[in-house]
């Protein structure tokens, strides 16, 4: 060890460490719980990724996550918090819901197991599938005492999913919790979240909510496709009187076109992420961006008009930030949550209109 340290410059524990992690690296898939039919899952692709090359063990049931199990790795190959794994012998889904760095020799962890494949829908139409681990929220359920009688509400879940983008539009959203088959009926609202409680920085993150019973709607709906308030992105909204179609999207680059003798106007309503404002959080910027037919920007005067309802009304904040600008906030109020604002640009020559969503955190 001493020549080692001597002729590579190291320090005894480095040298200690880089022992550690070659001799992982050589027994790993010689001991029996060594699993190769694990692998990474790719949630955005829905297919297998690469081997998983991991150690498991220690497969137990608890009330606060079912089935979990534990897991341990080489070095070279880190697990974060949030990534999914398939093991294909059973065709299960596993989500990482803790991982350590172990003195830099390898990581170790806790996987648990996913019971349920969540779906819901964007504002964009696009359809978003994600393995979750759903178990009972009665641990955050607050007693009240009447008549000697302690009442508890029962119909909760709390839901965990690997951390996305897409995740964070589930603020508000109905959503299909059922293992019918076909035709479910068994709905839920996604009343509260969480990105903070299971947030480890660099090793990845999960996102928790809380999802309350709620009524299934035949109209709105769709058992087969087994999403709530399905919106067909392949049909257009119906026009309202007096006012142009909508913009739901700012990926949509088609805008509303109005002409004005030889010209053609294009008129935008461009944001940051998704037509979304938190309820409690702070102020969401939108601006408008009006260019002619050849793409150029053209001048106008540009006029914002915020449309809510009258239980919004004491909640929603707004200010112009320019003349081509406008910036929104909402107070957090449990009322408002899922509910939508229209906000609309316009000028002499056209107008253009978005609705905003509400929601928000714990």
């Amino acid at each position: 060890m001493k020549e080692r340290v001597k002729h590579s410059g190291s320090t005894a524990r480095e040298e200690m460490i880089s022992d550690g992690q070659n001799l992982l690296k050589e027994e790993l898939e010689h001991d029996s719980s060594y699993s190769p039919t694990m692998y990474f899952w790719n949630p955005v692709l829905g297919c297998d990724d690469r081997p998983a090359k991991v150690r498991i063990y220690n497969r137990k049931y608890s009330s606060l996550n079912g089935n979990y199990q534990n897991f341990l790795t080489t070095y070279d190959n880190p697990i974060k918090i949030g990534e999914y794994l398939h093991d294909t012998k059973d065709d299960t889904y596993w989500l990482i819901y803790n991982s350590f760095n172990i003195n830099d020799v390898h990581y170790e962890g806790k996987m648990i197991q996913c019971n349920y494949l969540l779906k819901w829908q964007l504002a964009s139409g696009e359809i978003i599938e994600r393995y979750s681990n759903i178990v009972s929220a009665s641990k955050y359920d607050v007693g009240e005492n009447g008549n000697s009688t302690l009442v508890l509400s029962s119909n909760n879940y709390t839901v965990l999913i690997g951390y996305c983008e897409e995740g964070f539009e589930l603020e508000g959203k109905r959503v299909f919790i059922d293992m019918k088959p076909t035709s479910p009926k068994k709905v839920f609202k996604i009343t509260r979240s969480d990105d903070v409680l299971y947030n480890s920085g660099n090793m990845g993150s999960l996102l928790s909510f809380i999802a309350d019973k709620t009524e299934y709607n035949p109209d709105k709906d769709n058992q087969e496709l087994r999403i709530c308030d399905y919106i067909d992105p392949s049909s257009p909204l119906p026009p309202t009187p007096s006012e142009p179609n909508e913009t739901t999207d700012s990926s949509d680059t088609s805008g509303e076109v109005s002409v004005i003798g030889d010209h053609k106007y294009n008129l935008q309503i461009v944001y940051d992420g998704n037509n979304y404002i938190f309820a409690g959080g702070g102020y969401k910027e939108f601006s408008a961006v009006l260019t002619d037919e050849k793409g150029n920007t053209a001048d106008d005067n540009i006029e914002w008009k915020v449309t809510m309802l009258p239980e919004q009304e004491k909640y929603i904040i707004y200010e112009n930030v320019n003349e081509n600008s406008i910036r929104i906030k909402s107070l957090y109020n449990n009322s408002i949550l899922g509910t939508n604002i229209l906000l609309t640009a316009s000028t002499p020559k056209i107008k253009n209109q978005l609705y905003i969503e509400i929601g928000g955190g714990i």
